[in-house]
């Protein structure tokens, strides 16, 4: 393609190509360098720290997605605007600007090496057990997050986890207040309730065309079509990349053999580690597990104890302070009491995995992933320029992938969530590489190509959009009767919500519920007994019919008076308070509360104290650029 270029470069139409994409770059990269100029431009200024334009747009950004995913994209862009969205990401962003400053005024900092171990541990970037290289890209791609940010942020947030955890340690309530809010969120209310299923209303009148009509145009976004695509993709992942580069299982062996001694698993010991705050309990727990009883034991005999269990860890996996004495002791053995500044703490040997050479198996696929990292350059470079060649002479993805024996995929009518027309999605456990086709599939117009995009440690594609069907609301004669089930479905859930209004306004007693109930011939328990922690629980027998926002209020009614609501399906529910009776807690219940009260006094002293040094700061918001973005 560039000797094309070479061979007609004296001819005077290409002289004129040239002089206009010439032109073109320059008035393009002056729009560029102006836009970088305002989009870098500080919108917040907190001491010598800043957020630019660019930077605050990114969090918003994010924090909308955020909000979208967890309404399913029911809340609007003016909605967000509404509930103070951007307000709440700027006093976060502030907040930790605060902080690093107070971090590098008090030159607090943490090694490279804790920083490791505290990302090699988090559950997220694991594969059984074990630090997953792959997984930890795969991630912070979905998140749109480079490595280098997501380190920057997970130091800083150790960092203020050091300077907040010291401050807050060892705030608590008081015993009396404690025992007053156990008191009441363990105390039964007994409930009677009244269940009226919408679906078996019957319905007064039929709906008329006119006003089927006037519901679908009052309803329309719910039936709109979202925009749809035909995609080719000539996919390159990890096998296909293999089969390409032409590597082999004996291959795999030898570089086995080659590294084996420097693929060994380290020796690990399974640990528990036992921390109180005040020491009187630390000598008692620490001498019963001198007399070898297990910590979880002890935890549960001597109150306010912290108990972990991080598993099979690594020497380097142990805080610095407690590393030498636990690796010196036997399987039952545990430390003697180590004080710290978080507490005192004591640690048990459970388990020791002596240090291994790792098996051929266990190793096959790093080493397979680190030769294909190795090799894939060169040949992705050649491929790439043969595709791209292709594609300028004419041909079409789905051409160039067979001639060249590539993997070429087609999909049809695809969502920008990855369903397709008959709503199943097209990847059922989307790999990281998969995740990146979708968005890139919308990213691209209609007609082009998306070019070469490499995926680290999964792969790469080149993807064409092939068709475009925008999102639209069809005709109402093509959902009529769709429309007129919806209808029907307001229409008995209005009549639902009528008379469960009626019932609860007319029940004064019990027995008078128990005759409402009967004479419209709607389901009536009795007996619920519930508590305020009962409510926030999982899975509760209740939460169908009573849902927690609905139990909330019944806990605030005089008994033998009732109210009504929605519930969670798809009906309505009196509620009627029985009677109250006692408090019921176990000894562990009533420990797990106080763990509770404490961590919530925690987190507000530490919240008081970043509010605090927001004083001793100069913090300037540039309201005019700010009111610019949220336009």
């Amino acid at each position: 393609m560039l000797q094309v270029f070479r061979d007609h470069a004296h001819k005077w139409f290409v002289k004129i190509l040239l002089w206009l994409i010439v032109l073109s770059f320059g008035l393009w990269g002056i729009g560029d360098v102006v836009y970088k100029f305002f989009a870098h431009r500080p919108v917040v200024k907190v001491g010598k720290h800043d957020i630019s334009q660019e930077e605050l747009s990114h969090h918003l950004q994010k924090e909308s997605a955020r909000i979208n995913e967890m309404t399913k994209g029911k809340v609007t862009a003016q909605q967000l605007k509404a509930i103070g969205m951007h307000t709440s990401v700027i006093n976060r962003l502030v907040s930790q600007l605060v902080l690093s400053d107070e971090l590098e005024r008090m030159d607090l900092g943490a090694s490279d090496d804790l920083l490791k171990d505290q990302i090699h541990n988090m559950p997220a970037f694991q594969t059984d057990g074990k630090f997953d290289a792959k997984k930890f890209l795969s991630v912070l791609h979905q998140q749109s997050m480079s490595e280098r940010t997501f380190l920057k942020e997970a130091r800083y947030s150790m960092q203020s986890q050091q300077l907040l955890s010291s401050i807050a340690l060892g705030a608590s309530l008081p015993e009396f207040y404690q025992n007053t809010l156990i008191d009441a969120l363990t105390h039964e209310k007994i409930f009677t309730l009244v269940e009226i299923d919408a679906y078996k209303m019957k319905l007064e009148y039929s709906a008329t065309t006119e006003q089927l009509e006037s519901f679908y145009e009052q309803y329309k976004e719910r039936y709109m079509v979202p925009e749809l695509r035909n995609i080719t993709v000539i996919v390159l992942d990890t096998k296909v990349l293999r089969h390409i580069l032409g590597i082999t299982d004996e291959q795999i062996r030898k570089s086995y053999n080659t590294q084996r001694e420097n693929l060994k698993f380290p020796e690990r010991r399974n640990l528990m580690r036992l921390t109180y705050a005040q020491e009187d309990k630390a000598q008692k727990a620490f001498a019963l597990a001198k007399k070898g009883v297990s910590l979880a034991k002890i935890a549960k005999e001597i109150p306010d104890g912290e108990l972990e269990q991080p598993g099979l860890v690594v020497k380097e996996q142990i805080p610095e302070f407690a590393a030498k004495a636990v690796f010196a002791l036997k399987p039952g053995e545990c430390t003697k009491i180590i004080p710290t500044g978080f507490g005192f703490h004591i640690f048990q040997v459970t388990k020791i995995e002596h240090p291994r050479t790792a098996t051929f198996e266990e190793a096959k696929n790093e080493i397979e992933s680190l030769l294909i990292q190795e090799q894939k350059s060169g040949k992705l470079d050649e491929i790439r320029s043969q595709i791209d060649d292709a594609i300028a002479a004419g041909q079409t993805l789905g051409d160039v992938g067979a001639k060249m024996k590539l993997t070429v995929q087609t999909f049809e009518n695809i969502d920008a969530k990855g369903r397709n027309a008959e709503g199943k999605l097209v990847f059922s456990k989307p790999t990281g590489l998969q995740l990146a086709i979708l968005e890139k599939a919308f990213s691209v117009e209609q007609g082009l190509d998306s070019g070469f995009v490499d995926v680290p440690g999964e792969g790469a594609f080149v993807l064409g959009v092939d068709k475009v069907s925008p999102a639209h609301a069809p005709a109402f004669t093509n959902i009529a009767k769709k429309i007129q089930r919806d209808w029907e479905t307001e229409q008995k859930l209005e009549s639902a919500s009528k008379l469960a209004s009626t019932i609860a306004s007319e029940a004064k007693s019990l027995n008078a519920l128990t005759s409402l109930a009967n004479k419209h011939d709607v389901n009536l328990s009795t007996n619920h007994a519930l508590s305020r922690i009962e409510i926030s629980k999982q899975g509760r027998k209740s939460a169908d019919i009573l849902p927690a926002s609905l139990a909330e209020k019944a806990f605030m009614l005089a008994p033998e008076t009732a109210i009504a609501g929605h519930n969670d399906k798809g009906g309505f529910t009196v509620v009627m308070l029985q009677k109250t009776g006692n408090s019921k807690t176990t000894k562990e219940e009533k420990q797990k509360l106080v763990n509770s009260m404490k961590n919530m006094i925690q987190e507000d002293v530490s919240a008081a104290t970043v509010n605090a040094l927001k004083e001793r700061h100069s913090i300037e918001i540039n309201q005019e650029m700010l009111a610019q973005m949220m336009e």
